[in-house]
């Protein structure tokens, strides 16, 4: 069976391919900072016979970033990462000569910093995945997330070639270590970075 962990899933761009992945045979660990609302989005989500690890907290808490990786590998493994977590900085929007700063320091770890700490904290059990994706920390906005997650299950179903199901922007070849090769989709809006085993 295959695992995700999404992040912000409690509802909208986070919730969606959390729905998606259910339907598909999907266990999920879930995150989102609002503890009722993460806990409704996965009592439904259970109606589908997913098993579903709802774990509140924030993406910024090292702690937390462990949790949800140690409770993916109680459900066997992972084979998807989604980061969906957000934050703006500043709600509604200001100019950036308005910004507060706290603000801004508060976005950047949210979207960039903890992003990037989940996926080292999940690194040993991605590896052991046939393919695994990401989307790509501080993305700007979520759509391009939804757009990775759905690259990626192209990626899975694409047997032992190395395709993303996307060459609008060309693929170009990376690095990959432990006897791994890398590969861009070419998907630069979604952001989308593949591994698949040789």
């Amino acid at each position: 069976m295959s695992v995700a962990i999404i992040t912000g899933a409690s509802k909208g761009l986070g919730c969606a391919p959390a729905a998606a992945l259910a339907e598909r045979g999907w266990d999920l660990v879930l995150d989102a900072r609002s503890a009722a609302p993460l806990g409704a989005a996965a009592k439904s989500l259970r109606e589908t016979g997913a098993r579903v690890v709802d774990l509140p907290g924030d993406v910024t808490d090292a702690g937390h970033r462990a949790a949800l990786v140690g409770a993916a590998g109680r459900l066997g493994g992972l084979d998807l990462l989604v980061n969906n977590a957000s934050a703006l900085g500043a709600e509604p929007l200001v100019r950036l000569a308005e910004q507060p700063l706290d603000g801004l320091r508060s976005a950047l770890e949210t979207n960039v910093v903890a992003p990037l700490g989940l996926v080292q904290e999940a690194l040993p059990l991605l590896r052991g995945a046939a393919w695994w994706c990401a989307s790509r920390p501080g993305l700007p906005t979520g759509i391009r997330r939804r757009a990775a997650v759905a690259r990626c299950r192209r990626a899975g179903a694409a047997g032992g070639r190395w395709s993303c199901g996307c060459r609008t922007g060309g693929a170009a070849p990376g690095r990959g270590g432990g006897g791994r090769r890398a590969l861009w989709s070419g998907c630069r809006t979604a952001g989308c970075w593949c591994w698949r085993s040789r």
